[in-house]
């Protein structure tokens, strides 16, 4: 595949992100865990300036090829919660979202927290548990269209990780 740099993503990465989220969840397209209404639903969850807003409010990180952006992911520190994790297709299975996750999850060590909570989508629920996550209940996600999306709330330890320091959960009450 070639070389993949990481790196924090910032404002004028908002089109880049854009497109690998649009061209990931369609991805998902005749996978089975959702129907075409869902995934169109999915596919279009935010505006540029939406996003302009969430990268000012939260850590993204970028993952890009010397020629185009592959996946980006998302941490919001206060709620303790990785965002999303997400990969252009034709870069599935090569390593690439599992990078992406633990460059997230050392940000989180660093910005002091114990553990991160995701609600995952049904088709990334293994990825996650090959990542240590734990299912802690199924949930329906409601989009902004008013669709409804079937998911799973998950939460992973960060302390056991390589470089994880001991404390206390750095997000606030």
């Amino acid at each position: 595949m070639g070389e993949i740099a990481i790196r924090r993503a910032g404002l004028d990465d908002v089109a880049s992100i854009a497109t690998v989220h649009e061209a990931a969840v369609n991805g998902e397209r005749g996978r089975g865990d959702y129907d075409d209404v869902q995934i169109d639903a999915w596919a279009h969850p935010r505006t540029l300036a939406e996003l302009n807003e969430q990268i000012g409010a939260r850590r993204f990180f970028i993952a890009e090829s010397p020629t185009r952006s592959l996946a980006y992911a998302q941490l919001d520190v206060g709620a303790a919660t990785v965002g999303s994790i997400y990969v252009v297709p034709h870069s599935w299975r090569q390593g690439v979202r599992r990078r992406l996750a633990q460059t997230v999850f050392e940000a989180a060590r660093d910005a002091g927290l114990r553990c991160v909570e995701l609600d995952s989508s049904l088709n990334a629920v293994p990825f996650y548990e090959a990542l240590g996550f734990t299912r802690l209940r199924s949930l329906d996600h409601t989009l902004r269209s008013g669709v409804v999306m079937p998911c799973v709330r998950m939460t992973k330890e960060l302390a056991d990780e390589p470089g994880a320091s001991s404390g206390t959960n750095g997000s606030t009450p």
